[in-house]
């Protein structure tokens, strides 16, 4: 069972310039990568009920000239199987093709590196939410072009500018990740950027755990929405599921 609580936060002055920076970052990424997504998608889609006048003419040679055919593990998998081994593990070589498919989030995950490289302010952003930048696109893009089960795509996604972009991600938290400080204030402890008081206005449930924190930036101050899961608790589904003859509405104005 999952349950979603959001606290608000009481960052202090370096601490909301740091936050703002890293939403930034975030976002300049985020538009970036979904470019890189429209170039290769154009470049390579050829519709067989259409026109060839529409069909890219870069070569195919060009458009993979820079892209990995395979990648190298670079550590132990945190993923493990029954006996407690890691799924993956250093050294092993995986190819970045499935299916006759380019993987292009993995390809883009992997490019990640590159950016700290060549540009040294990504240093400073977590490499957690650097990769969870790079998932987002990766929904985004296969909401477009994948059609659910009822054969509807979502519209093409945007680019976001400074309005639009209002959130980043910490993938992996924990119950011990919310500590007292100094000051005896209750605060969320988030990579590079420190221990954030928050309003802890109520207590985490007893038997669940922390899984990820969503920053979030709104007009009214920054919040923290935390995902919380309890694996003992079992999802249970009504029996009786709505329909229009069991359904009865009442206008109670």
């Amino acid at each position: 069972m999952q349950l979603t609580y959001k606290y608000r936060l009481k960052p202090t002055k370096p601490q909301l310039a740091t936050i703002v920076a890293h939403l930034e970052l975030c976002r300049r990424q985020y538009n970036y990568r979904l470019g890189e997504r429209f170039r290769w998608w154009e470049s390579t889609r050829t519709p067989i009920n259409a026109s060839p006048l529409i069909v890219s003419i870069v070569p195919v040679e060009e458009i993979y000239q820079n892209i990995p055919l395979t990648r190298v593990q670079t550590r132990d998998g945190r993923k493990k199987d029954e006996s407690g081994n890691p799924l993956t593990r250093k050294g092993e070589v995986f190819s970045n093709i499935e299916g006759g498919y380019v993987q292009w989030q993995t390809i883009q995950l992997a490019d990640l590196k590159n950016t700290k490289k060549l540009f040294p302010d990504y240093k400073v952003l977590d490499s957690q939410v650097l990769q969870d930048v790079v998932n987002r696109v990766e929904t985004s893009f296969s909401n477009f072009t994948t059609p659910d089960k009822n054969g509807n795509r979502r519209g093409k996604p945007r680019f976001k500018g400074r309005p639009y972009y209002k959130s980043f991600t910490y993938p992996q938290l924990d119950n011990l990740d919310i500590v007292k400080d100094q000051q005896n204030r209750i605060c969320i402890s988030l990579t590079k950027i420190g221990q954030v008081p928050m309003v802890f206005h109520r207590p985490i449930p007893k038997g669940f755990k922390v899984k990820t924190g969503t920053v979030i930036r709104k007009a009214d101050g920054w919040y923290i929405s935390l995902t919380l899961e309890d694996q003992t608790v079992p999802v249970t589904v009504a029996e009786i599921q709505p329909t229009d003859k069991n359904t009865l509405g009442i206008d109670l104005g």
